[in-house]
């Protein structure tokens, strides 16, 4: 059997007993850590694992911290994330999805569910592996900086204001949207709509919003047909760069 490449975290022990017998037998073994210092030491051990599963509400050092440490340990070849996680910690669920999570699964959850985001997180992991360098070269990085540090001033304006005082989603979508095709990063439709923070039949009706204006498509996954995926259009792409062009310029940070 070759080298787990996946690691899943959490702190309740019959989760990690069905997860890792449910993966095994659809041909993923896995490494298994029921605290965040556990999964920390794992990583460090194994240099092979590539993604990693991790419920957020843990005691001590929590999913999103747990992720942050990792982003720092393995800035040459990072982990892939996956987050799951109950209702009573959404919104911590939406900070990983805006940060840096591939996938976001809400328990209960079933081993062939986080399964398919496995190959998913495999098949992004690969993409990035293989891609060939930008035409761009300079161009992407400036961009995907920006928009990272437009995710973390929404975060921090969240953190400070009451976040009904700005509570339109479109704008907060696009970014997601952005960061993550700079990322190489797919968005689910469900996904976007709790990324937004907004309620669920909000969201839906901006993305309708966002869609009737030529911005944003909503497409078959690849993978799983039956499962639609979020993407800028070509117009779309172009307005975001646009305006990323324009702040970088204005604040000295390159064409």
């Amino acid at each position: 059997m070759s080298a787990p490449k996946v690691l899943i975290v959490d702190d309740d022990p019959l989760v990690l007993e069905e997860l890792g017998e449910g993966l095994e037998a659809l041909g993923h073994p896995v490494l298994s850590a029921n605290n965040a210092n556990d999964a920390l030491r794992l990583v460090d051990e194994n240099p092979q694992l590539k993604i990693v599963v991790t419920d957020i509400q843990m005691p001590n050092i929590n999913g999103i911290e747990l992720l942050q440490k990792l982003g720092f340990r393995r800035k040459s070849r990072p982990l892939m994330a996956i987050v799951i996680t109950g209702n009573a910690s959404l919104d911590r669920a939406v900070a990983a999805l805006r940060l840096q999570a591939v996938d976001f699964l809400q328990k209960p959850i079933l081993p062939e569910e986080v399964g398919h985001a496995i190959d998913h997180a495999l098949a992004l992991s690969a993409d990035s592996a293989g891609a060939a360098p930008s035409q761009n070269g300079a161009e992407l990085p400036s961009h995907s900086s920006y928009l990272r540090a437009l995710v973390a001033a929404r975060t921090d304006r969240d953190a400070i204001f009451d976040s009904n005082l700005f509570s339109d989603p479109s704008w907060d979508m696009l970014l997601d949207l952005a960061l993550a095709e700079a990322s190489g990063r797919t968005i689910s439709v469900t996904s976007l709509c709790l990324a937004s923070g907004a309620p669920t039949t909000t969201a839906l009706r901006r993305i309708d919003d966002l869609q009737s204006a030529g911005l944003i498509d909503r497409v078959p996954d690849q993978e799983d047909r039956r499962r639609l995926v979020v993407k800028l259009t070509d117009g779309g792409r172009k307005r975001m760069r646009d305006f990323v062009d324009r702040q970088t310029k204005r604040l000295g940070g390159g064409a």
